[in-house]
This record gives structure tokens, C-alpha cells and sequence, in this order.
């Protein structure tokens, strides 16, 4: 009996390889305007292909029909480049496009930080359109949520698949590991009166003395729990930690004090919780497709609906205290969302990204 056969025995040929055009850049002057972006040639073109053109256009109304060439931008702007591959032989049209992002040194507003598992970008909140860029830390296993210390200007970033947190500067730079072989962290969450760290695992919740640069150095803070905490916050004026478990419920235990109780009972489920004032937003599992961003007193009463149809559990939530809004991310429809903080004026802010761990800095 025949099992299989090689594609040379088969009566369909093998369709010819085609032309892949495709390329690479580097930015200089850290990617501030003016910048010259230098661009790397990686098309594929077959031996059957002919003789080859490239034609570039790099989006600010200028084109080149060099192999690799440079190019430089003047001004801060999002680029659409193109390019184009024409061969005589194989008589083939392709083309690759990559919108280039140049900084504006001088722009101002309100930094955000967050990541699609792999990779941490910013943007900044402002009356512009957003211009999400990578600050280089492109290494994450399958990172859920962050925390910025904008006391010292350092980001921490849980990294469940690597099972360790790690941090660095703002801007991307020094990143290290800050603790290893911590219990798979989604969430993190910074006490700044003692200098705290706070992360959750499956059964409980963890912390760090932020000053200690031993990888090994936690303790256990709450254990037992069978929900699997995820979405982790603190109300720095009571001096209480929030929380909401994956599989039902939303908890607070007091950070000096002890006091662990649940809040809001059952639920379906959630990933996030944040406390804003002397109220928590936490979201709500309800079906496929339909997860609720709901707030409540701190006590947990006064349950009220901020949003509806989120398509996936929430893992990134943040407050911009200077425009009085709440974030959120909608991974499943690449948004970004914000709102007033009882739901109205809803509007995307970013898309494009299959966000998670938003956190919101000072603005500048």
C-alpha cells in the first residue's frame, strides 16, 4: 500500500518560488526627529525572477530606487514606507509596507506604557493622535501586567510564561531581572510608603522589598486562594490591597493590619481591579465575548456598570488623574479604551494593539 508520496511523484508540479520583498531599518538619534533611517534590503528573489527594480516611498512624499537606501526625516510623524519589487523574467509586482514612527522632541503630555506579551510600547496622552512606539524591551515570554514607579522612573513587568518579574528604566533601558522563580505573576502593584512590591500567583499573593537585589528575596502575603488572584491594586490612603480572582470574586486585605475578606462574592471572573479615589474598578466575566467594567465603593457596595461587550477578560486597566479618565484594554478588537470614570464619552484611544498591563505615568 502507498502511504504517501513525494511531491516529485505526484502529477501536480511544484509551483515556482515568487518574489518576497520585505525589509528592516534602524532609527538614529533614538529615534527623535531628525532621524535617518537606514534601510536593510532582506526581499526575497528567486534565481528565475529576471532582473529586479526596487521602488521605495517612504511616506512623506519622497521615493528612491536605491537597494538599501537612507533616508532622512525632518520632521516627527508616523511614515508609511513602501516598497515595491518589479522582475522582467518572472514578470511579478510585489510590495511590503512598515509605517516608521519619528519622535517629536519637544511634545508633551502624559506617558503610557503597555505591552502585547512580548513587547513594552508608549505613547503619550495629549490633543494628538497617539504615536505608539517600542522603548527595546522586545524579549517578554508572555507578559500580563506592569507597574511604574514614577518616583524613581522605573517599570516592573510581570512575566508569566518566564515566571519573573523584571525591571527598568522608563525609557527601556538596564533592563534585569528583579525577581526569579516567583509563581507565574500576571499583576504588580508598588506600595510606595515601604517600598513594596506586590504580585499575584495562582493560590495568593506575593511581595519584595524593592530595595533588596536578591532575585530569590519574597514573602508570602495571602495564600489559599483557589479562585486564582489576578488583577492586583493598592489604596495607598487606607493602606489595603485589592484583588480579583479569574474564577470569581473580589477581595482586599489591609497591608499592616491583616483583615482579608471578600468584597464582592462569586461573579463570574475577572483580571483586573484598580482603585481610584475611594472607588474600585474591577472588570466582569459574563460570557464569551461580553466582559463588564464595573466600579464599586471600597467596601465593595454600590456596584455600578462602567462598560459592556468587552471581547476578553481585562488585563490592563489605569486612571489618567489629570483628565480625570479610565483606561482599559479590549485585546480581543486591538483597543485601547477610556471613558469618564462613571462610563460616559466612551471612545477608543489607540488601536491596533492587543494590549495588556496599561499603567499611566506623570505627564510632562
Amino acid at each position: 500500500m502507498l502511504l504517501w508520496q513525494s511531491c516529485s511523484e505526484d502529477d501536480y508540479p511544484v509551483p515556482p518560488a515568487s518574489t518576497v520583498p520585505r525589509f528592516s531599518n534602524t532609527i538614529d538619534n533614538d529615534e527623535f526627529a531628525p532621524a535617518t533611517v537606514t534601510f536593510k534590503n532582506e526581499s526575497i528573489v528567486p534565481d528565475r525572477a529576471g532582473d529586479v527594480t526596487y521602488q521605495w516611498s517612504f511616506g512623506d512624499g519622497t521615493s528612491s530606487r536605491e537597494v538599501a537606501p537612507t533616508h532622512l526625516y525632518s520632521k516627527p510623524g508616523a511614515y508609511k514606507v513602501n516598497l515595491v519589487v518589479v522582475t522582467t523574467s518572472s514578470m511579478e509586482i510585489n510590495e511590503f509596507s512598515k509605517t516608521i514612527v519619528i519622535k517629536d522632541p519637544n511634545a508633551s503630555g502624559t506617558p503610557v506604557f503597555f505591552t502585547d506579551g512580548s513587547t513594552v510600547f508608549t505613547a503619550l496622552i495629549n490633543d494628538q493622535e497617539p504615536v505608539v512606539t517600542s522603548i527595546g524591551i522586545n524579549s517578554l515570554q508572555d507578559s500580563y501586567g506592569m507597574a511604574l514607579d514614577t518616583v524613581n522612573n522605573k517599570l516592573y513587568i510581570a512575566d508569566f510564561d518566564g515566571d519573573k518579574i523584571l525591571v527598568a528604566d522608563a525609557d527601556g533601558k538596564n533592563l534585569q531581572d528583579f525577581r526569579t522563580n516567583v509563581g507565574e505573576p500576571d499583576a504588580v502593584a508598588i506600595d510606595y510608603a515601604t517600598g513594596t512590591l506586590y504580585w499575584d500567583t495562582p493560590s495568593g499573593i506575593r511581595r519584595a522589598d524593592m530595595s533588596n537585589t536578591d532575585l530569590g528575596q519574597f514573602e508570602n502575603f495571602v495564600t489559599g486562594q483557589s479562585n486564582d488572584p489576578e488583577g492586583i491594586s493598592i489604596d495607598p490612603v487606607n493602606r489595603v490591597l485589592y484583588w480579583n480572582n479569574y474564577d470569581g470574586g473580589v477581595w482586599k486585605k489591609g497591608l499592616d493590619s491583616g483583615g482579608e475578606s471578600e468584597i464582592i462574592p462569586g461573579g463570574q471572573g475577572g483580571a483586573s481591579v484598580l482603585v481610584v479615589g475611594d472607588r474600585i474598578f474591577f472588570d466582569e466575566f459574563i460570557a464569551s465575548g461580553d466582559i463588564y467594567l464595573k466600579s464599586a465603593n471600597l467596601d465593595g457596595s454600590g456596584i455600578a456598570t462602567v462598560a459592556t461587550g468587552i471581547s476578553r477578560v481585562v488585563y490592563g486597566l489605569a486612571y489618567d488623574k489629570d483628565d480625570n479618565k479610565i483606561y482599559w484594554v479590549d485585546r480581543n478588537k486591538s483597543n485601547i479604551m477610556r471613558a469618564n470614570l462613571d462610563g460616559t464619552s466612551s471612545e477608543t484611544w489607540a488601536s491596533g494593539y492587543s494590549a495588556r498591563g496599561l499603567v499611566i505615568g506623570k505627564k510632562k
